[in-house]
Formats: C-alpha cells, sequence, structure tokens
C-alpha cells in the first residue's frame, strides 16, 4: 500500500432499458368530398362512435384509460386544377385527431381494431412511454449505477498502486469538475439524463402501416463526473 494517497477524477456511465407502463394511441379522422357535407358528416359520425368507445372504456371499474383528448373538427377547401391548368370543383375536407393514453395495455389492441374500422378514421400511432413519477424512480437506479461504475473505474486505475480505502470527494453532473467530455457507451457525450427513447410506431403486416403493437423498451441512461480520495 502506498503511503500517500491520490485523488483520482473519473466519469461513470450506465444505461439501461425499462418497459413503458402507458401507451397513447393518436387516431387520425379525416375525409373529403365534393360539399362540405360529404366531407363533415363520416367525420362528424366517426367522432360519436370513437367518443362512445371511449366513454365506454372510461367508465368501467379500473378503467384501462387514463386521459383522452379531441381535436375539434376542422374544416377547409381547396380548389384543384387540371394538367392542362384549368379549374375543377371545389373538393372540401374536415378533420379531426384524438389521442386515448392506456395504462393498461391488453386493452389497446382491442381498441386499435375496433377504431380502425370505423369509416373516416386511421390509426395515426403508438406512443409507448414511461409516467414521470416512474420514470424518477428508475432514474435513481440508473444514477446510482454510473456512480458505481465511476468507483469502480476509479478502483482499476488504483488497482497496481496498491490502494485499497476509497473516500468519495464529489459526485457532480457532467461538466461540474471540468473533466472534458469523452464519448459514453451508445451516446458520445450523453448528458446526465438522455431523453427518454419514444417507442415510435412501426409499420407491421399483420397490423397494418403506420404502427406496431409490440411496446418497445425504453433506455435511460446517466452519465457522472467523480472524485475519489485513495489511500
Amino acid at each position: 500500500m502506498s503511503d500517500h494517497p491520490v485523488i483520482v477524477t473519473v466519469t461513470g456511465h450506465a444505461e439501461r432499458e425499462f418497459a413503458p407502463n402507458r401507451c397513447t394511441v393518436a387516431l387520425r379522422v379525416h375525409a373529403d368530398g365534393t360539399t362540405r357535407e360529404h366531407a363533415a358528416d363520416p367525420v362528424a359520425a366517426a367522432i360519436v362512435t370513437l367518443t362512445d368507445l371511449v366513454t365506454e372504456l372510461r367508465e368501467r371499474n379500473n378503467s384501462p384509460v387514463t386521459r383522452w383528448t379531441f381535436d375539434q373538427v376542422r374544416h377547409s377547401r381547396h380548389r384543384p386544377y387540371s394538367k392542362d391548368g384549368k379549374t375543377r370543383p371545389w373538393r372540401y375536407t374536415s378533420s379531426a385527431s384524438l389521442t386515448v393514453t392506456f395504462r393498461e395495455f391488453d386493452a389497446v389492441s382491442a381498441f386499435v381494431d375496433t377504431a380502425s374500422e370505423v369509416e373516416a378514421v386511421a390509426i395515426a400511432n403508438l406512443n409507448w412511454w414511461i409516467t414521470r413519477k416512474t420514470r424518477e424512480k428508475r432514474m435513481a437506479k440508473v444514477r446510482d449505477l454510473a456512480v458505481r461504475d465511476a468507483l469502480a473505474k476509479a478502483k482499476g486505475y488504483t488497482k497496481s498502486l496498491g490502494y485499497s480505502d476509497f473516500r468519495a470527494l464529489a459526485v457532480a453532473d457532467p461538466g461540474m469538475l471540468g473533466l472534458q467530455p469523452g464519448p459514453s457507451p451508445g451516446a458520445g457525450g450523453a448528458p446526465m439524463m438522455r431523453a427518454m427513447r419514444s417507442a415510435a410506431a412501426s409499420a407491421s403486416e399483420e397490423n397494418g402501416p403506420g404502427y406496431s403493437l409490440e411496446p418497445d423498451r425504453i433506455t435511460l441512461s446517466a452519465d457522472v463526473e467523480a472524485r475519489f480520495e485513495a489511500s
């Protein structure tokens, strides 16, 4: 063992994948026609059907739906042109969007199947995510692992010097101890808490274009700087 303590300053990194606990289904309602009524009527009917469907889910005991939103119906019109530049009759368009957030994933598939059968309704995407309270708990675990990684790195640097006792002098967010940012595994110079990866809905032959019913796991990562006194 060395007679003189040494100061070791290192970075620590950790990342883990977690299952999401929420799924937000985004729906788009759209129709067009030669008159305002031809565009507006299918959209109005679809909204009534979707509202009834969501209301039934919300009124269940232990409802699988935590919240839902509805964007007002928008109406517009435009006049297309033919190839030779002549104006054609007006085309009318009506559209709206809805989002439904689920906490029970078993209910997502049935809802998507039913909603996608409604005229003028399309499933825009599915977003799998973690609630803030749960994310904070998960991040606390990842930060702890990052600190453990920093300690293990410090022990590795001083192993050949015979040091066995380590005392933490400082633990900080990246950049606070003046270290030059270095590449982190999987993300060059990742910040303390990398943005949560949304499980973007991907195309699937079974489920149709634009969404997938298989939730991706969400990666949370943390980086720290730490300074230890080894003796």
